[in-house]
């Protein structure tokens, strides 16, 4: 009776991963999508909508005026959404570079304010100096006329005194402010400097990064001119073309199966050249055939113009991926040519 138990137990339990297995390979990723356009607004609106299980488990994606948000759902929960901010950032960033504009003038500013203190602070100290100096001294009575006597004789040298001290201060004015251009030069001069260094710093970092991409093509030339003849070897050994056509064949054969199965397409375009206008529907005619689904195009040759819109709808089976898989890993062949590409490139290394 326990060993029965335990059979239905176990054997209940492989159901339910053959059953999980099954859901996994044969239920398929559906997804599907629309977009709309307008080269002349520069305007574009897209959204997408891949789901699985009957809408179980969904992702979805939505980008509108240069937003994009992305949001999934398992089952009842909801996973939050991301979202990339475009054009919101950009008044942002102008303000931060408008503030580092500003840096540099407002030090400059404050420092010639402080030039400018310093110079009244040692104008305030020159005439409190002068004042002293013309003050009259108290003097006792006996010394009354020898005072007297040399004040006349002051006078008669005061004109001269107070031009010497017009031209001294006159002096030392203008060396202040020579001495003031001659920091604002040297202010000047040493940015320069630094900006001159920091250019030719990046300037020698790039020089050293060229050199060392060109060293680096120029080893691998030579590593493939050396192989050349290995690698002309490996082409066109039958065993490696085998491999090579098993391989076309299955990704064309998943290819099919994974492109949309509704697509369609309406376009409008036109260049200001209708020369140019004709190249690109040329080159559309040549792909024409190729296109899946409905696909209009309708060239403009008077007017400037990219408008349009797109809808498409397809499946995506895990079973496809996995046949694809399994049809290329069982060739011999191919099993060969993987060893031989690794021990290629363990050779070139």
């Amino acid at each position: 009776m326990i060993l029965k138990i335990a059979g239905i137990i176990l054997a209940a339990i492989l159901g339910i991963l053959i059953l999980a297995l099954l859901i996994v390979l044969f239920v398929p990723f559906c997804y599907q999508g629309a977009a709309k356009w307008d080269g002349g607004q520069r305007d574009l609106r897209a959204q997408g909508r891949i789901s699985w299980l009957l809408g179980l488990v969904e992702l979805r994606f939505v980008l509108r005026d240069g937003n994009a948000s992305v949001k999934g759902r398992i089952a009842w929960k909801k996973l939050g959404g991301a979202r990339a901010k475009g054009r919101e950032s950009e008044p942002e960033a102008a303000e931060e570079e408008k503030a580092e504009e500003e840096r540099p003038v407002k030090d400059e500013s404050r420092d010639r304010q402080k030039e400018e203190k310093h110079e009244e602070e040692r104008e305030k100290d020159q005439q409190g100096a002068e004042k002293a100096e013309e003050a009259p001294e108290a003097v006792p009575a006996p010394a009354k006329a020898a005072a007297q006597a040399e004040k006349a004789h002051e006078e008669g040298h005061e004109a001269h005194g107070e031009k010497g001290l017009e031209r001294g201060a006159r002096i030392e004015k203008d060396a202040a402010h020579d001495e003031k251009e001659g920091a604002q030069a040297d202010r000047g001069h040493s940015k320069l400097r630094r900006t001159a260094e920091k250019i030719c710093r990046r300037l020698r970092q790039i020089i050293k990064k060229i050199k060392c991409t060109f060293k680096k093509i120029c080893d691998k030339i030579n590593l493939i001119t050396e192989k050349k003849e290995q690698i002309a070897a490996f082409l066109s050994n039958e065993t490696h073309k085998k491999a090579f056509d098993v391989v076309k064949k299955e990704c064309i054969r998943l290819l099919g199966s994974v492109l949309p199965k509704q697509f369609s397409l309406s376009a409008r375009f036109g260049f200001e050249d209708p020369y140019h206008t004709g190249q690109l529907l040329a080159g559309i005619a040549v792909l024409y055939p190729f296109l899946p689904g409905d696909v209009r195009v309708e060239p403009d040759f008077e007017e400037r113009i990219f408008r349009g819109k797109a809808v498409l709808r397809g499946r995506l089976y895990v079973a496809s991926l996995v046949f694809a898989a399994f049809q290329v890993l069982r060739r011999r062949a191919v099993r060969e040519t993987y060893r031989d590409i690794r021990g290629l490139l363990r050779a070139k290394a």
